[in-house]
């Protein structure tokens, strides 16, 4: 007398039992991490905010204006002795875009 099988076979219920856990498994590993906006108190965004939006804007005063590292260190020291700039920015705001520059264009 021959024994008859029926259902799933064996490697397809393994497969079965197996794929659903890994599915889990990865689903779980992965997780969202929720990090705050950065904080006008840190120097670095500050001062890329304030590059950005009073100084390299489109009708700003470096918009035409293509900064490299030496171009950065020059304006850096033009940021303490022109008028035009002292006017422009508040002390904590030239603070922080040269912050902002000699982290952006120093060692990396």
């Amino acid at each position: 007398m021959k024994t008859q099988r029926y259902g799933i076979p064996t490697l397809s219920l393994s497969v079965a039992l197996i794929l659903p856990t890994i599915i889990l498994s990865a689903s779980m590993a992965s997780a969202s991490i929720n990090l705050a906006p950065p904080s006008l108190d840190d120097p670095y965004h500050l001062g890329k905010v304030t590059y950005h939006r009073k100084l390299a804007c489109g009708t700003c005063l470096l918009s035409e204006t293509t900064l490299d590292a030496a171009k950065a260190c020059d304006f850096i020291e033009r940021l303490n002795t022109d008028q035009q700039l002292m006017t422009l920015l508040n002390e904590k705001e030239r603070s922080a875009v040269t912050f902002y520059l000699e982290k952006y264009f120093g060692p990396r």
